[in-house]
């Protein structure tokens, strides 16, 4: 009963979205969200933990599949997260094959090379479609599936009105970041869209160092702006940052 309190107490506080959560037999639990403004993204996510910790007592809580819909509110001029899906689950820190690199560990430079040649290709595969590619390339722990990247593939190109290229910038590396999957070394890239009928793109991509050589997408997170939205909303630039802000 103490469990079940603490979840009703996090999802009905005065004023916050409703955060519903069942146990999923042999994958651990998993925490729905209806619909949010992308600015409450954080702060759900943070009560996510909240519980997860309260459910997984002594043991340590991890995160896995996540998944939601993407939508601008044209007016309020606000990006909204719809069907908001994040599986967690509880592990012993002692049996955990998942380690930590080093805190002051870094890339060498065939490194960064690999992992900007391996989102290359991830990025090759979303403008081509192909979801099985697509698929193999994601972390095992979300659990994607090739109709899902087909259909990350087909949004991702929605808006597009001519031929163009998405390319990647990488922003750096994260050592052990306390919201990813596992510990270890990240790479994250931002994606950029030079297809006509994209105004702009927000977020991007988290790469998990599997071993030398050899990556995972953790996070993918990339929306796309349609030109024809803004001109028509008749958004400004500040208004157009504004949709990217989480």
């Amino acid at each position: 009963m103490g469990m079940m309190a603490f979840a009703l107490l996090a999802a009905t506080a005065a004023g916050q979205p409703e955060i519903k959560i069942e146990a999923v037999a042999g994958k651990g639990y998993l925490a729905t969200v209806e619909m949010i403004d992308a600015d409450q993204y954080d702060p759900v996510v943070d009560r996510i933990k909240a519980i997860a910790i309260q459910r997984c007592g002594k043991l340590k809580s991890r995160f896995g599949r996540y998944y939601f819909d993407n939508q601008v509110d044209v007016e309020r001029g606000v990006m909204v997260i719809k069907n908001f899906r994040q599986h967690f689950s509880c592990f012993d820190p002692a049996t955990d094959p998942y380690k930590a690199v080093p805190a002051d560990w870094k890339p060498s430079a065939a490194e960064v090379a690999a992992a900007t040649k391996f989102v290359a290709g991830f990025l090759e595969n979303l403008d081509k479609g192909n979801g099985a590619a697509l698929a193999k390339m994601m972390d095992p722990a979300l659990e994607a599936t090739p109709a899902e990247m087909q259909r990350f593939s087909e949004e991702a190109k929605m808006h597009q009105t001519g031929a163009g290229r998405f390319t990647s910038r990488l922003d750096g590396w994260l050592n052990n970041p306390e919201d990813a999957i596992y510990p270890g070394a990240y790479a994250y890239f931002a994606v950029l869209s030079s297809h006509p009928g994209i105004a702009g793109t927000c977020g991007g991509l988290l790469v998990y160092r599997v071993r030398e050589g050899v990556y995972n997408i953790s996070q993918y997170d990339v929306r796309y702006i349609s030109q024809q939205l803004i001109d028509e909303a008749g958004y400004s630039d500040e208004e157009l940052n504004r949709l990217c802000q989480r």
